[in-house]
């Protein structure tokens, strides 16, 4: 069977171009852009409900804007996930599901008409940044490590060689992730910022029960482990039949071998409160530590983490989070003890929310700030050049 040809090109043919060198050239800086007003394109992949990627980007692009800089906001949608998605649609989509934006959003490039900065968003923006005219530099904002998002493929290939082009990049999270960038790659880090939470995060007036287990059940996402908590969860409830566990994150509920409350994508304002009762919190990630567990601990709530990640190297000297190997037995030991010491349980619920309270967006934005400025500058032309 003959198959006619269908007009375009192959969705990787861009990134191959870019591997290959097709790179459009920066434009020249004008003395003194890093120390005004600045002009920012955040290229962002496609987006749906619950992305604490999107989340992080949203939150940083709301902040410059109230810094005073002009952000635009350019969707990155190669295989038409929301192919009839205009600008405002768009806008109005993150405006009621992440940060209120001000700035445009465009769906798409062909409005494009150059920028102070280009900052790629994730591994999938980082090559149509690569191909856009008229940026007087460009940045990578980094918040997971990528490659892990995918066996091994043309999509783990590519989003490993981002980090192999020279983009100065901009690290959210603890110390994991730079520290991986820099071995692993040889990425030039500008800056770094922590993850604050939403305000919704908080904690609430409501009785801590001592019988409450919470879980980030989103199994859609793989790094998320959540099967390893289910397994520990089946062996805890073996031995303290009278527990209950509450799942959230997927819309479909697992058939399990005990009961559980399921109350799927739920907000952040309902979900502080199932916080804000709740006993432990159980939140896993493989690869970047995950926004969930700073959520928890905001509203109070003790958290088990898996030892050896991106909230280990955040954490592990801390004392702020209970961390587990990578075994379900364990998991339930480090659960029950939790469970059978309130004290320690109130000492944590305190530090947590303490240390959560310590950060905030508009500081990180200001690293953010700050770090654009330092790439700006270093391209501006030496002084009598």
């Amino acid at each position: 069977m003959t198959i006619p040809a269908t007009p375009g090109r192959h969705v990787y043919t861009q990134v191959t171009d870019v591997l290959r060198g097709r790179i459009a050239p920066l434009a020249p800086s004008r003395p003194g852009t890093a120390d005004g007003p600045l002009r920012c394109a955040l290229i962002v992949p496609h987006f749906a409900f619950g992305s604490g990627g999107h989340q992080v980007v949203f939150q940083l692009g709301h902040q410059l804007e109230r810094l005073g800089h002009v952000v635009s906001y350019w969707v990155h949608d190669p295989f038409d996930e929301r192919p009839d998605a205009t600008g405002n649609q768009l806008r109005d989509a993150i405006v009621k599901a992440y940060a209120p934006i001000s700035g445009p959003v465009f769906s798409g490039f062909e409005h494009w008409t150059g920028t102070d900065v280009a900052l790629a968003t994730g591994w999938q923006t980082v090559y149509p940044m690569m191909a856009l005219e008229g940026c007087r530099a460009r940045a990578y904002i980094v918040n997971d490590h990528e490659p892990e998002f995918y066996p091994t493929s043309l999509e783990s290939i590519f989003a490993a060689r981002t980090y192999e082009l020279g983009l100065p990049c901009i690290v959210g999270g603890g110390p994991w992730l730079a520290n991986q960038l820099r071995s692993r790659y040889g990425a030039p880090i500008a800056a770094t910022f922590d993850y604050p939470v939403a305000p919704e995060f908080r904690w609430r007036d409501v009785p801590r029960r001592d019988d409450t287990l919470v879980v980030y059940g989103r199994n859609v996402t793989p790094r998320r482990a959540v099967g390893l908590a289910l397994i520990a969860l089946e062996e805890l409830k073996a031995r303290r039949p009278e527990l209950r566990v509450v799942l959230f994150g997927d819309e479909g509920a697992a058939a399990l071998n005990f009961e559980y409350e399921h109350h799927g994508a739920i907000s952040a304002e309902r979900l502080s409160h199932v916080y804000s009762e709740a006993t432990v919190g159980i939140a896993f990630s493989l690869t970047h530590g995950s926004l969930v567990p700073h959520d928890m601990m905001s509203c109070g709530l003790p958290v088990l983490d898996l030892e050896g990640y991106g909230t280990a190297a955040e954490h592990a000297d801390s004392g702020l989070i209970e961390l587990a190997p990578l075994d379900p037995l364990a998991m339930a030991d480090a659960l029950e003890r939790l469970l059978d010491d309130p004290q320690l349980r109130a000492a944590r619920s305190q530090a947590g929310r303490e240390y959560v309270g310590a950060h905030s967006w508009p500081a990180s934005a200001a690293r953010v700030e700050a770090g654009l400025r330092d790439i700006l500058r270093a391209r501006e032309p030496a002084p009598g050049a």
